[in-house]
């Protein structure tokens, strides 16, 4: 495997230096992958360096095993990628690497950069990062960010329309706060949602505790973006809720945090399941990501 980059944490919203400073695209022969190559480069404008990553993989071993991805083909996909981040104006760097599986491959390269952007599944291949096989030890922690990237609505330019999803718990205020740093650095909208409803056995306290964070959250926000934010608290399932928000209110990104993350196995189930079914793009964030 080739020398990783090392890109250099933090950036204002204010500042000329973009939210994730180095991001790491991995790319397959998919349309959705180069979804992700434009929306990674939007997001690493304006000085953000973006590494294009093709896993080429074996179909089998042994002596006589091919690639699943062929030199021919590679070159192409890799040549297109190119052309978009070059069009975007943005510095990048393309490293080919055969190695099996995939998401093993992509989660080791993984570290040390401020985000993984993939393409948004149409059948397997993001489910099989999200769920390996028992067996797959191999994998390790994903604390980077995750973008599963899909078309922005039609009309919309990414990533125009913030939703963030927030469940109020310890943890949630770094989710908005990269929101806000988001918006300031895009130039976008922020709604941030809470969904309520669905949730057994909490205590009164712990209700009153949850609407008091929401109010501090939603008064920074205020304080962050001023009159491009609003509140909105929906009662119903999580996912649900999220998912058909983002849907009528044309979001273009939704953010939502990702507890108890082990590799891509144990992505929380409305986070996995908002990856999978939003009609948007999705950042899923871990807890261990630091706020710079």
């Amino acid at each position: 495997m080739g020398g990783h980059a090392q890109p250099q944490h933090r950036v204002s919203g204010a500042s000329a230096q973009p939210v994730f400073a180095g991001i790491l695209c991995a790319i397959d022969t998919r349309e959705a992958g180069f979804t992700a190559v434009e929306q990674a480069a939007a997001l690493a404008r304006p000085s953000g360096h973006l590494t294009l990553l093709e896993v080429t993989s074996y179909r089998s071993e042994g002596e006589y095993r091919s690639p699943a991805i062929g030199p021919a083909e590679a070159t192409h996909v890799l040549d297109r990628a190119s052309g978009i981040a070059q069009e975007a104006g943005v510095p990048f760097s393309t490293e080919v690497d055969p190695a099996s599986p995939p998401q093993r491959v992509i989660l080791d390269w993984s570290v040390g950069y401020d985000l993984l952007a993939l393409g948004a599944p149409a059948n397997t291949w993001l489910r099989g990062l999200f769920v390996a096989s028992v067996g797959d030890t191999a994998l390790g922690s994903l604390v980077t960010p995750l973008l599963v990237a899909r078309p922005a609505p039609a009309g919309r330019r990414f990533p125009d329309r913030i939703l963030v999803a927030s469940d109020c718990l310890e943890g949630s205020d770094g989710l908005v706060e990269l929101a806000g740093e988001l918006a300031r650095a895009y130039g976008a909208s922020v709604i941030l949602l809470h969904a309520t409803g669905h949730e057994p056995h909490v205590r009164r306290d712990g209700v009153e505790e949850k609407a008091r964070r929401l109010q501090e959250q939603a008064h920074s926000l205020q304080r962050s973006v001023g009159d491009a934010s609003e509140v909105r608290s929906k009662r119903g399932h999580a996912h649900d809720v999220i998912i058909e928000t983002a849907k009528s209110l044309g979001a273009s990104l939704v953010l939502v945090g990702s507890r108890r993350l082990d590799g891509l196995r144990a992505v929380g189930s409305v986070s996995r399941r908002v990856a999978h079914e939003a009609h948007c793009s999705v950042l899923l964030v871990p807890p261990e990501t630091p706020r710079r």
